[in-house]
């Protein structure tokens, strides 16, 4: 099984952790770990080949997508769905998740391979309560 640590990393900062809990379950009936693992590998149909390419390798630095490339991703009305979850604009929601996904597709493809939603899941899942449990006893609801 491929370590992706680097998700756990990720999922330190609480805004990016409630941001991608709201990609996960906004604009489509396959909520969760299923829809974040479709929008990772939809990012390589709506982004260069350089971008995504930089995103999977494990040596190059990741280069930068537009708040563009993300609305052909994730779409207007999940966009605005979001930004209800996280109660601001679709526009600064587009803003962070352009500077969010290319962290993500790094994160969940060591090797250059994008892991499966199942594995996807289990390691938000570690990284929570892991999070949760360095927290103390208030950890879980404090977020």
């Amino acid at each position: 099984m491929p370590d992706i640590a680097k998700l756990s990393t990720l999922l330190d900062d609480p805004e990016v952790r409630d941001l991608l809990f709201g990609l996960a379950h906004t604009g489509s009936p396959a909520a969760g770990p299923a829809h974040l693992h479709a929008v990772v590998l939809r990012l390589a149909e709506t982004t260069t080949p350089e971008q995504y390419g930089s995103w999977l390798s494990d040596t190059s630095h990741n280069q930068p997508m537009t708040v563009d490339q993300v609305r052909r991703t994730v779409g207007d009305g999940p966009l605005d769905d979001l930004a209800t979850f996280a109660g601001g604009s679709s526009g600064a929601v587009a803003w962070q998740l352009a500077s969010v996904l290319p962290d993500l597709v790094d994160a969940v493809s060591p090797g250059g391979r994008v892991v499966g939603a199942d594995q996807l899941g289990r390691e938000i899942t570690d990284a929570i309560d892991g999070d949760d449990r360095s927290a103390g006893a208030f950890g879980a609801h404090i977020h």
